[in-house]
């Protein structure tokens, strides 16, 4: 802080000099103490504290649900506008190594969507030239306040966000006299259990088979995890209850038992959007990507009013969350990462040798392919 200790010999020699010093510096002082900064420390205090350390923030709320954290920090009493707010969360209430910081500047509200976890919170302010103040628990010091996220609903989940989940079960059927039975398995074989592979990790599901179904007919299979048990359903839509875990969509036998096309794994409902080998991607921040080459031929390839072209392999999802060959002229596609739209001015079908990359990425399923935004995910 600024001081005219040194300038008493001006209140003698020029008053009115010493007035008008000692009016700046009062009011330079002021300044300094409402944006937190001291440009002028004693020589024994570090910069970093020049200013002591605001009172700790006034309150802590924190109210959590479908896997979303809502908190609001109560403004620390007396602060300058300029205090900064730190907000941490740990999964052990002495807040040790899986301690995480929230720098929220001026914040005093924000969400965080952390799944259902156990959280425990806790927050401290500062000004940019000051110490830490004392930390503010949600619940005490002693004994911090556990709050858990709970589960998310379908319902929850953005419009069209792409399902990053694979598996490898087989789903295949046979003739039983008057019906047909689907079977479902693993690798092993005919009664071998079979492992879903997701964003947050696998879990493994039994064999089993689902009796009664009609000759020659689609159906779409689930382990329903509620009532531990396979389920089939002539649509996708029959399939997709938070409770349900998709193994695979199949065609059952002819009677006779000839015919049918067996499904499961992957190939039926997974991940990778692909494009040909050599173009442009771009992928958000913080994302994760998978990038593996596998051999193509057959190609839809568009070019939009705006310039950008892209040759994708059949069952791309491009950002109208269409697959590459339902696209059609005019019809307009996202570009760019600011959520531009551009009209698709010609689109075609060709048959030549090359390579597509077939890419996963995490955690949100989409990236940006020679600027076209396309999903990872691909449609049964």
């Amino acid at each position: 802080m600024l001081n005219t200790s040194s300038l008493g010999y001006l209140a003698i020699d020029d008053p009115v000099l010493y007035d008008w010093l000692a009016a700046f510096a009062a009011s330079f002082n002021q300044l300094q103490q409402q944006v937190g900064v001291d440009t002028a420390p004693s020589p024994q205090t570090s910069a970093a504290q020049a200013l002591a350390a605001p009172a700790a923030p006034a309150s802590l709320t924190v109210a959590a649900a479908r896997g979303t954290f809502n908190v609001t920090v109560g403004a620390s009493r007396g602060a300058a506008a300029s205090a900064q707010y730190f907000l941490e969360s740990a999964s052990d209430p002495a807040f040790g190594a899986s301690r995480i910081v929230y720098p929220l500047g001026q914040t005093q509200s924000l969400s965080l969507n952390l799944g259902n976890a156990t959280r425990y919170f806790r927050v401290r302010a500062k000004y940019p030239s000051s110490n830490y103040s004392p930390y503010t628990y949600f619940g005490t010091a002693a004994s911090p306040t556990a709050v858990a996220g709970g589960l998310a609903g379908s319902n929850d989940i953005l419009a069209n966000a792409p399902s990053n989940a694979v598996n490898n079960a087989a789903v295949d059927s046979i003739d039983t006299g008057s019906s047909t039975t689907a079977r479902i398995y693993g690798p092993g074989g005919v009664g071998s259990s079979w492992t879903q592979d997701y964003g947050q990790g696998a879990r493994a599901f039994p064999a089993g088979t689902i009796s009664g179904l009609a000759y020659a007919a689609t159906y779409y299979v689930a382990w329903d995890t509620a009532a531990q048990m396979f389920v089939a359903a002539e649509t996708l839509s029959g399939v997709v209850s938070d409770n349900y875990a998709f193994a695979g969509k199949l065609t059952t036998v002819a009677s006779g038992g000839a015919g049918g096309v067996s499904g499961g794994g992957g190939p039926n409902f997974g991940t990778g959007g692909c494009t040909e080998v050599g173009t442009p991607l771009e992928f958000p921040e913080g994302s994760l990507a998978r990038v593996k080459i596998e051999p193509c031929d057959d190609w839809i390839e568009i070019e939009l009013e705006s310039g950008e072209r892209l040759a994708m392999a059949r069952g791309t999802l491009v950002s109208v969350f269409r697959q590459a060959e339902d696209l059609r002229e005019g019809e307009m596609v996202e570009v760019g990462r600011e959520g531009n739209v551009s009209a698709i001015r010609k689109i075609g079908r060709s048959w030549r040798a090359s390579q597509k990359m077939v890419v996963s990425v995490r955690p949100h399923g989409t990236y940006w392919a020679a600027g076209i935004r396309v999903h990872n995910m691909k449609l049964l």
